[in-house]
């Protein structure tokens, strides 16, 4: 049967999918079939032996303790934890030689490569020269920004705030005109504005007087052409005075203009006669200094790199090389990798987590793992990096979200090697020396109360209320309410009660099986749950397991039950 288990393990490894309620579901089934099959072996083998049989069906035990571990299960793929990428020394280099090989063993400070700096060496000798060359001409600059105007150049800024304030001063006559102009048209539009007045009154009067005859159409379109004359008169006049005013705007604003021309005339000979007065002109020269600083700095660094004719590249770290990137004679840029080099003895299991089992697991959580292609071989490792977010990761059962994580792992014989695939085990909860019982013992009042058959040591059946506590699939924790070694019933057939002596209670199981056996009166669904003795309360265990394996199998009328310590 160990051979069986152990084969139907391996087999559900590969074919149970990750997706969370498939694998529950398919689980559920493997656990039925072994059930099954264990059950069937121990009837056939048993069938006619009779109070012997029902000893063997585990009826009664012994309440003992436990070990209660919680686990997550999961695939993971071993990798290596410290690949160094090693990078080409340089900006642009051209490869001279490479010293070494994929597959030779190489120790920290070791050479690797050798680079030809011909090319290298042209080009330091012109960045120099052109270095010089901005050396001085950034001294000129420097030196021109703190020398004082003088001569013709002098002469230049004078007369430019001559000019300036020649210009304001004709741009403040054009402005002021206007002041007269505008008052000229107003006068203007008042007079005009009054022709529009009596205008309009005469016509209102002929058109009162056209009404009774006393003026004729003739002179009423006269005094209405007037009318009409006098409005025009009065629109152009208004327009004009709109004119003036944008005239007047135009003139301030050369004003204005004048104003900033003359300012800026009289800093500009400010500025020529005291270079360093304005705060402006300081920063300028702070930059230039800074600027030619950073020139004198780039040039004894080209100096300094002239000097190194040949650049090698040494291993940062003891390993073995895993694969060379670059050929001899090719060139290389600064983040080029050249080659791997690696520690095979430092080995990591990467795994994907489902969503739903993320939650459980820590840092420094023990892990156990086991391959199917490495038979009897069981590797230890502890968790050393949890992902803070989820992927989405494409199985054959569809899409799922899980977690990466990163364990570490002991490779003591040295035959992990990178690339291999593990089933993980994930202790993710341990408790140990918990009072344990079957859990079909356990049966529940209306109002919730847990309570089981305590063997009375009249030998009778005693209802005993008891306070659970943790619980496995097929085990359940008892805080208070029993003692170790207290003696239960674990699956009570129908009829039992309270009071009934244990050999009662195996009649009745022995009426039941018979039945059963002879089909003559086959038990429903509900009697199977009651009869069966599996009465378990309703509660998700997820991967609990525990430790070590027990059953509901033991010593007939004299208990036994699980494995205790």
């Amino acid at each position: 049967m160990k051979n069986i288990l152990k084969k139907i393990k391996g087999l559900a490894s590969k074919l149970i999918p990750k997706n969370k309620i498939l694998r529950i579901v398919i689980i559920i089934i493997i656990i039925a079939l072994i059930a099954g099959l264990i059950g069937y072996r121990k009837i056939a083998s048993n069938r006619g032996g009779g109070m012997g049989d029902m000893r063997q069906m585990g009826l009664f035990e012994n309440v003992s303790t436990m070990d209660l571990s919680e686990t997550v299960t999961a695939s993971g793929t071993v990798l290596l934890e410290d690949e160094i990428e090693v990078y080409a020394e340089g900006e642009t280099n051209k490869i001279k030689s490479i010293l070494v090989e994929e597959g030779d063993e190489v120790t920290v400070g070791e050479l690797l490569v050798e680079y030809d700096v011909d090319d290298t060496k042209e080009d330091l000798e012109n960045q120099i020269r052109d270095l010089k060359r901005d050396i001085e001409s950034s001294e000129l600059s420097l030196k021109n920004l703190s020398l004082a105007a003088e001569g013709s150049d002098l002469e230049k800024l004078e007369n430019a705030v001559t000019t300036a304030e020649i210009s304001l001063e004709e741009a403040k006559v054009t402005y002021n005109s206007y002041t007269t102009k505008l008052s000229q048209q107003q006068t203007a539009i008042d007079n005009a504005q009054k022709d529009v007045d009596n205008a309009q009154k005469d016509y209102d009067n002929a058109l009162v007087l056209s009404e009774v005859g006393g003026v004729s159409q003739t002179e009423l379109d006269d005094y209405e052409y007037t009318l009409k004359k006098a409005n025009d008169t009065l629109t152009e006049a208004n327009d004009s005075y709109q004119d003036l005013l944008d005239e007047q705007e135009n003139a301030r604003l050369k004003v204005l203009s004048a104003e900033n021309s003359l300012s800026e005339a009289k800093s500009a000979l400010y500025d020529g006669q005291n270079p360093l007065a304005s705060e402006s002109s300081k920063i300028s020269y702070e930059q230039q200094k800074l600027n030619l600083e950073a020139l004198k700095d780039s040039l004894s660094d080209y100096e300094k790199d002239l000097d190194e004719l040949v650049y090698y590249t040494y291993a940062s770290v003891s390993g073995k090389v895993t694969e060379v990137c670059v050929d001899e004679g090719t060139y290389t840029e600064e983040n080029t990798v050249i080659l791997y080099v690696a520690d095979f003895n430092n080995l990591i299991v990467s795994a994907n987590i489902e969503e739903y089992d993320a939650p459980l697991l820590a840092l420094g959580q023990k892990v156990t793992m086991t391959s199917d292609g490495l038979e009897d071989k069981v590797y230890t490792g502890t968790i050393t990096k949890i992902s803070p977010s989820a992927d989405d990761t494409t199985t054959n059962m569809g899409t799922e979200t899980t977690v990466p994580i990163e364990i570490s792992v002991d490779n003591p014989d040295g035959i992990l090697k990178p690339g291999y695939s593990l089933d993980l085990e994930i202790t993710t909860k341990e408790s140990s020396d918990l009072l344990m019982i079957s859990s079909s013992a356990v049966n529940k009042d209306e109002d919730g109360t847990s309570w089981v058959y305590k063997i009375s040591q009249q030998n009778n059946l005693e209802k005993t209320v008891i306070e659970t506590g943790e619980a496995s699939d097929a085990y359940i924790e008892v805080i208070s309410g029993l003692n170790e070694g207290d003696r239960i019933l674990v699956s009570a057939p129908e009829g039992t009660e309270e009071g009934m002596t244990v050999e009662e209670v195996m009649a009745l199981y022995s009426e039941m099986t018979a039945e059963n056996d002879s089909g003559d009166s086959a038990p429903s669904a509900e009697q199977n749950g009651d009869m069966g003795g599996m009465r378990q309360n309703d509660r998700n265990n997820g991967s609990n397991q525990m430790l070590p394996s027990g059953g509901f199998g033991g010593g007939g009328a004299q208990g036994g039950g699980p494995m205790g310590r």
